[in-house]
């Protein structure tokens, strides 16, 4: 099933980790990132965790595609 979107289930689950992840994991800091001008190593840390640095990867060489 699509929503208004066009996305299924599964495009509609990924949305929504990466919209708790960015909420939770780079929001909260991205402000003081700026302002600093730090590069967010353990917001890719999150990332990677979640799996969702390895996407456009074939499943071959470990990503997810």
């Amino acid at each position: 099933m699509t929503d208004h979107l066009g996305l299924n289930d599964e495009q509609r689950a990924l949305l929504d980790l990466v919209r708790q992840i960015a909420a939770r994991e780079i929001a909260p800091h991205a402000t003081e990132w700026e302002h600093d001008g730090t590069f967010p190593r353990e917001a890719f840390s999150a990332l990677g965790k979640s799996g969702l640095l390895g996407l456009p990867y074939p499943e071959e060489y470990g990503g997810g595609s």
